[in-house]
């Protein structure tokens, strides 16, 4: 066949491929779009990140309302319009900003291009007072110094925004101070009140979340001196204690090693405690009903003293004077003299004795009776942190006492005593 020929059929065939592309419907050229995304730009004024990111999502979701699911070759055709229609809806929505530019980039994944510029006056200074609500001064004090940045914060949100735009002014300090809030102050809801000017005032309310301290108490647990030495210390560490009433539960054990070392401070500012190097350590159980509990301890020496007082007991043995001093040549053993002092008709027993301590708050030994030559053996068990069981058994006499304990407070304990010999009474104890 002649060259020429097939150079023309070629020709021929490659005009009619390329007109099938130009003259015929082309659905590959066609977009549905599927998402929107929005880019803010604010010319030469610095739009606080939260603003803008809290603009960016009122537009996104004004464009996907308008976009999503529609032929691109729809607003492609009449882009212009189009594009003076969305500036007018940008600027109903986002008040106090005026659009300056606007352009869309169409296709499945369409991205709108957007300027905005400040209208009228903006915020030039923020005052922020935060409230307390009925916190006492001690606890405000703690939660303070979560909250000492929340001011800076509140300036770097505001100053520059348009006074106009009252509405994103509140909706956005709100949002951007609960999250910071959330962050520092997990413990408190937050309400936010904004006064916009160019001088504008923010008051954030704080609430108390979750389980709330209603009471408090201050329980001993193992005191080597008597406890009238620290009682005016303890009135004041008690003082404090009923301060954090009020105070979220989760907020007093996330700041526990500061409140029980300021609450070791107000213990240990005792002069008595100071000469003689008495070591106080609490521990703090923070609850609905908190509980700080203390051990004022030496390394060797122990001194308690106790009044008694017996009811419905035998004899003459009604009242009575009870004293121990003890010396500790390791953690767990003691030797000890005790004086057990009846003043009317006066009698008194007089013991001198050691035992030891196995694990957490069981005693065992043994004591000498100097005035009536008695020997005894006995032991101690501790129940629960305000019950006991006492066991004293006089090997001479053979009899048997054994004795229920349970703590009223601080300074006062009651007993059951039961012996063989003398039948059983009740005893109320002056802890001293």
């Amino acid at each position: 066949m002649n060259p020429s020929l097939w150079k023309q059929k070629a020709i021929f065939l490659g005009m009619v491929f390329c007109a099938t592309f130009v003259f015929l419907p082309n659905e590959t050229m066609a977009a549905e779009i599927q998402d929107v995304n929005v880019q803010i730009e604010s010319g030469n004024h610095e739009m606080p990140l939260s603003v803008k990111k809290r603009i960016t999502e009122s537009i996104t979701s004004v464009g996907k309302r308008i976009f999503s699911g529609k032929d691109d070759r729809l607003f492609l055709a009449n882009q212009k319009q189009y594009d003076k229609v969305l500036s007018d809806i940008v600027n109903r929505v986002v008040i106090g900003y005026m659009v300056t530019d606007l352009h869309v980039d169409y296709g499945k994944q369409t991205m709108m291009h957007v300027t905005l510029q400040p209208v009228g006056e903006s915020i030039q200074t923020v005052e922020t007072v935060v409230d307390y609500g009925s916190l006492s001064k001690e606890a405000i004090s703690y939660v303070k110094k979560d909250a000492m940045h929340v001011g800076h914060l509140m300036e770097n949100l505001l100053v520059g925004l348009p006074i106009d735009s009252i509405g994103w002014a509140e909706n956005v300090s709100q949002s951007a101070g609960k999250d910071l809030l959330a962050k520092v102050l997990p413990e408190f809801d937050t309400n936010f009140e904004v006064m916009p000017g160019k001088h504008t005032k923010v008051r954030i309310y704080l609430i108390p979340k979750g389980s709330i301290i209603r009471s408090s108490e201050i329980s001993f647990r193992r005191m080597d001196i008597p406890r009238l030495i620290m009682l005016k210390s303890v009135w004041q560490a008690e003082e404090m204690l009923k301060a954090l009433e009020g105070l979220p539960v989760a907020f007093v054990n996330r700041h526990y090693d500061e409140i029980s070392s300021d609450l070791e401070k107000t213990l240990q500012n005792n002069s008595i405690i100071q000469k003689y190097k008495i070591s106080v350590h609490t521990e703090l159980q923070g609850a609905d009903k908190s509980i700080l509990f203390i051990d004022a301890t030496t390394q060797e020496w122990m001194i308690r003293t106790e009044g008694w007082f017996d009811i419905n007991r035998k004899e003459n043995k009604s009242y009575a004077f009870h004293g121990i001093l003890g010396y500790s040549w390791n953690k767990n053993s003691r030797i000890f003299s005790e004086l057990i002092w009846y003043p009317g008709p006066m009698k008194w027993n007089f013991f001198v004795g050691m035992n030891h301590r196995f694990g957490n708050g069981m005693y065992a030994g043994g004591k000498y009776d100097i005035a009536n030559r008695h020997t005894h053996v006995f032991g101690q068990m501790k129940i629960s942190d305000r019950m006991m069981i006492d066991y004293d058994r006089n090997v001479t006499e053979a009899w048997n006492e054994f004795g229920l304990l349970y703590k009223l407070h601080n300074y006062m304990t009651v007993e059951y005593v039961y012996n063989n010999k003398d039948g059983n009474w009740f005893r109320l104890i002056a802890n001293l």
